[in-house]
């Protein structure tokens, strides 16, 4: 089943002791109840048999670092990434993976004392990813019917003498992630470091979030260096030469010394510093950690850099920097990982095994959570872990009830407001409750309205806020559009920042975008309106639109892009914006008279999404809406408000006069609850109209 965006290591972090385990019913060595025969192996587990009980998610973004940097407690061997051992104070099996990817199909064999074979114990549907399960077997107390690998039934008697030095274990998966991570010949043995925290560059810590990168890395770079790419990519390279009297570095021996057995113990690095290598040390800065994936920064040059130290090599010569016309060491590395990436061969060949980016742990904060992809890797294993590139959510069904009203709508709605001071931009209805944008200068707010029988309430006024940093929030520049969706409410304006109130009571919860034009994942430049779709929020800016995940809301501060559009031109206007969920299309405005379409089923995280068509237009278009499968327009030009063809942009029917009221310079509207609400913006005295739809056929 697929999970939502978060990768499945993310959704399964739990803390808790772990004793004993729950069984389920699997072949012919269960009793006739279903359970797991007390007095039999192996033991069959599947994944709904984990609990808090059995299992804990090792390098947790919740675990103490007094855990992962102590050594005796979180460290492997890159050669044993699973590591089984037995208690003998508990009579516990214990199962350790280092891996950020799941391991399916596995079978725990044991060899014991006094028995001349090997035994199988466990049999897991799949091991998870940093899974440590523990089972406890009841060898002390119980007689045990075990089968050999010959085929053999023995009986293994109680023994409650027995201790881990009278066991040796073997581990079996039918995978192909199993082979790649048997064919690993270099061994390292990896663990976490705490570097001197009185130290500009090393005060801040590792996280848990960079470990688990640290497992990776280790798995991808001892995999790396153990394939025959490495040898013939180091022999087939060109100068590489280790000082600056250009000494020829002997390559048989540098293959030798990348696959010679060692110690690594991984850090965090900060400040000017990018990197740190020698000896046991590789310290990495947060982005090298995160990047280092082709479907990332794909550029992992740091990482080569730092392991060239390692390796013993100082600056000069072309080990670690390098001449522009004469690329070394560091450049054969990249080449050769982001290959093996794309290749999947790596072990852990995709960002989207960790999606480290959006861990809560990490440093970058808005720089680091998301990030565009060199390249696109998709695989099953991977949506199954994510739910795939296309962003998973719930479009808002609500919202759209109540009979339809008809008002008209000016400053005397609002209390203490006069013409000058109450200029409506955009509308929308959530059932009773009416948002208006108000752009009138130095007086913007989005005014809140109780429509309940076609009666106007006036409600409340947002105007200000507390963010979460306790200052004070306002609009700092002209207001362009509302929305309501799943709770939320977002206000776009011309501050290059989209501000996020939780519904029930209009309280600030973040926004997108830092007040600064910019093409960042965290800017947009402008922003004048938005739509929610399938657990999206797409905002138009002037350049184009940018997409953000309504999962990712209370989870970052501030917000970032999950992906954007391409750039359609830059220009002054109205922006507006409707989706067509009978065919998941996104309709857009654009004041060159024109209306571009966008494939939503195409978004995949941080790919530029292209225009799926285009459609000229008569006038130049301000915004649009569908009804029951019609699409409106509004526009400048004599046909102000017209019923389009979705197909073409032809327009099939002028409404710029309904019933009796003609429209003068209508703007922004929406359709909802049989109900047309529409922006007169007429100078001097700008109106709002709510009018039946009944009324448009």
């Amino acid at each position: 089943m697929k999970r939502a965006f978060l990768s499945g290591l993310q959704a399964l972090l739990v803390t808790g002791l772990l004793v004993l385990v729950g069984c389920k019913q699997a072949e012919n060595s269960f009793l006739e109840t279903g359970i797991n025969a007390p007095d039999r192996f192996p033991i069959y587990l599947t994944p709904a048999d984990y609990n808090s009980e059995n299992t804990y998610y090792l390098l947790n973004d919740d675990e103490s670092p007094d855990v992962f940097f102590d050594k005796s407690q979180r460290n492997f061997s890159t050669l044993k990434p699973v590591q089984v051992t037995f208690d003998d104070a508990s009579y516990t099996l214990q199962v350790r993976f280092y891996s950020p990817r799941a391991l399916p199909n596995v079978s725990i064999w044991a060899k014991m004392d006094g028995y001349d074979e090997e035994f199988k114990l466990l049999s897991l549907e799949k091991l998870e990813a940093f899974q440590q399960l523990r089972v406890h077997l009841p060898l002390d107390t119980e007689d045990i019917t075990a089968m050999t690998r010959s085929g053999k039934t023995i009986k293994i008697m109680a023994n409650p003498h027995l201790s881990a030095a009278n066991f040796t274990f073997t581990v079996e998966s039918d995978s192909p992630y199993w082979q790649t991570l048997k064919s690993i010949t270099v061994d390292w043995d990896v663990w976490f470091g705490r570097y001197d925290p009185n130290h500009q560059n090393w005060k801040y810590p590792l996280h848990a979030c960079h470990a688990r990168e640290g497992v990776a890395f280790a798995l991808n770079l001892t995999y790396m260096f153990s394939t025959s790419d490495f040898a013939d990519k180091v022999n087939g390279w060109g100068p590489l030469y280790k000082d600056g009297n250009r000494t020829p570095v002997d390559r048989a021996a540098l293959i030798q010394a990348a696959r010679n057995r060692r110690g690594i113990c991984y850090g965090l690095v900060s400040g000017s510093v990018v990197g740190l290598g020698g000896g046991n040390t590789f310290g990495l800065a947060e982005y090298v950690y995160f990047g280092h994936y082709a479907d990332d920064d794909a550029w992992p040059e740091t990482a080569f850099h730092e392991f060239s130290h390692i390796l013993g090599f100082g600056h000069a010569g072309n080990m670690t920097y390098y001449p522009t016309k004469e690329p070394g060491f560091t450049v054969l590395g990249c080449e050769l990982y982001e290959k093996l990436c794309l290749e999947k061969r790596m072990p852990v060949y995709s960002r989207r095994f960790l999606h480290s980016r959006k861990s809560k742990t990490t440093y970058a904060g808005i720089a680091g959570s998301y990030h565009k992809s060199k390249h696109i890797i998709e695989d099953p294993e991977l949506d199954e872990i994510d739910g795939g590139l296309m962003p998973q959510g719930t479009t808002d069904l609500l919202g759209n009830g109540g009979d339809p009203v008809s008002f008209t709508l000016d400053h005397t709605a609002v209390p203490g407001a006069a013409a000058a001071t109450f200029q409506p931009k955009d509308a929308f209805v959530y059932n009773d409750t009416l948002y208006v944008v108000n752009d009138a200068d130095k007086n913007y707010s989005v005014e809140l309205f109780n429509i309940a029988g076609g009666k106007l309430t006036h409600l409340k006024s947002i105007r200000e806020w507390t963010r979460l940093d306790g200052s004070a929030g306002t609009f700092n520049d002209r207001p362009n559009g509302v929305l309501q969706a799943n709770g939320r409410i977002y206000v776009t304006h011309h501050g290059s920042r989209t501000e996020i109130f939780d519904a029930r009571d209009q309280s600030y919860i973040t926004c997108l975008g830092n007040g600064n034009w910019g093409n960042g994942s965290g800017q947009t430049v402008h922003a004048y309106d938005a739509v929610a779709h399938n657990g999206l929020v797409a905002i138009h800016d002037k350049r184009k639109v940018v997409f953000l995940e309504e999962a990712m809301i209370g989870r970052m501060e501030p917000l970032q892009r999950i992906t954007c559009t391409e750039n359609v031109g830059e220009t002054e206007g109205t922006y507006g914006m409707a989706v067509d969920t009978a065919t998941n299309t996104l309709y857009s405005t654009h004041p060159r008279n024109r209306i571009d379409l966008f494939d939503l089923t195409q978004i995949r995280e941080s790919i530029e999404l292209k225009r799926s068509n285009s459609f000229e237009y008569k006038n130049s278009p301000y915004a649009l809406d569908f009804y029951d499968g019609r699409l409106f327009v509004s526009s400048n030009g004599d046909e102000k408000f017209c019923e389009v063809d979705p197909k073409t942009g032809t327009i099939l029917k002028n409404h710029t006069t309904i019933g009796g009221i003609t429209l003068q310079a209508p703007e922004k509207f929406c359709i909802r609850r049989g109900t047309l609400f529409i922006v007169d913006r007429v100078k001097g005295g700008m109106k709002l109209y709510a009018i039946p739809m009944s009324q448009l056929q």
